[in-house]
């Protein structure tokens, strides 16, 4: 079978669709021809290169089209199924692909919209929670069951809570457009810990990072997320799909929202006890945030509770559970 993901990543947009559809169009292409569909605004451009980029490092082939054409574009493409992973759409989209393609899916965070496909998948945490506008024979394919992740992160050991902090791990996702990362540094520059920082492949090249760097503080370019992981005894993060990473791997974890497809994720991962969420970025005063970081630091039993429950709920699998569920349903319908 032939299947289509259509997806971009880019300073702007952020790398998070492309790493999670990169995992299922792994798990997709054991037994199907997968390939990306990716857009271009023009060719002098890097606006979506490193997204293209990084889906072609991974050995699948990308079909280009235009921004400015993408509907028109997406009649000349043919496949099976056509899987959607990007904000940039509306009703309009969803009504013109099911046309063009035999199957369509999308994978939702928000529940903006009416769903015009067969397949509607939303990972997230809080997603069995929202009513959706969907056709009776669309299925739908949500829940925690369905958190998809790369294999590292696949039924991980439980891990071993340490008493004292020593190291403490910073990621606010691919790209950083509002200089989180700075301002965090900036706040906790002073305290006694180990900070290891992820610079994402689409953060400012102008950033001031390097200024921080020292001692205490080290800066991961090309990062191995599972090996900062398990090395660190605590985590700030955005409240976007690492969050689900650092579950797997039993972090405890203080969360930042920067964006408003996060606020939900954040705060029900709050209200089971997954992490500590600390509310909006931009919001967030240097006493606040220094009093919640040094509390959970002291604080063996709450942390032990919080990486408990994270693991418990996060195995992994969610990719194979969702290609089940599509090949189960393409074939028999």
């Amino acid at each position: 079978m032939k299947i289509a993901i259509r997806a971009d990543g880019g300073s702007n947009i952020g790398f998070g669709h492309i790493m999670r559809t990169l995992v299922l169009a792994k798990e997709l292409s054991k037994i199907n021809d997968v390939f990306y569909i990716c857009r271009v605004d023009n060719y002098l451009s890097d606006k979506y290169k490193i997204g293209i980029e990084k889906v072609k490092s991974q050995g699948f082939v990308v079909k280009t089209i235009r921004e400015d054409f993408l509907l028109e574009d997406l009649k000349s493409i043919k496949a099976d199924l056509l899987i959607t992973d990007s904000y940039d759409i509306d009703e309009e989209y969803f009504n013109e692909t099911k046309k063009v393609f035999s199957k369509t899916a999308y994978i939702d965070d928000m529940n903006l919209y009416y769903y015009n496909v067969d397949f509607l998948i939303n990972p997230n945490i809080d997603a069995a929670d929202f009513k959706y506008k969907v056709n009776d024979n669309t299925k739908l394919i949500v829940g925690s069951q369905y958190i998809m992740l790369r294999d590292e992160f696949i039924n991980v050991p439980k891990k071993y809570i340490n008493y004292k902090i020593h190291d403490i791990m910073i990621t606010v996702g691919g790209a950083d457009p509002y200089h989180v990362t700075e301002k965090i540094l900036t706040y906790v520059k002073l305290l006694d810990y180990n900070f290891h920082v992820v610079v994402g492949p689409s953060f400012d090249k102008e950033n001031l990072l390097k200024n921080f760097e020292g001692d205490k503080i080290s800066m991961y370019y090309n990062a191995n997320m599972f090996e900062i992981m398990n090395k660190c005894d605590l985590a700030i993060s955005a409240c976007g799909s690492t969050l689900y990473e650092l579950a797997s791997c039993g972090v405890p974890t203080l969360g930042l929202i920067l964006a408003d497809n996060q606020q939900e994720i954040a705060n029900k991962m709050d209200e089971l006890s997954m992490i500590k969420n600390l509310g909006w970025y931009n919001k967030l005063s240097k006493d606040i945030f220094l009093q919640s970081l040094i509390s959970l630091c002291n604080d063996y039993v709450t942390r032990s509770e919080l990486s408990n429950n994270a693991k418990k709920t996060v195995d992994g699998n969610g990719a194979k559970r969702i290609v089940e569920v599509i090949m189960e349903n393409m074939i028999h319908k």
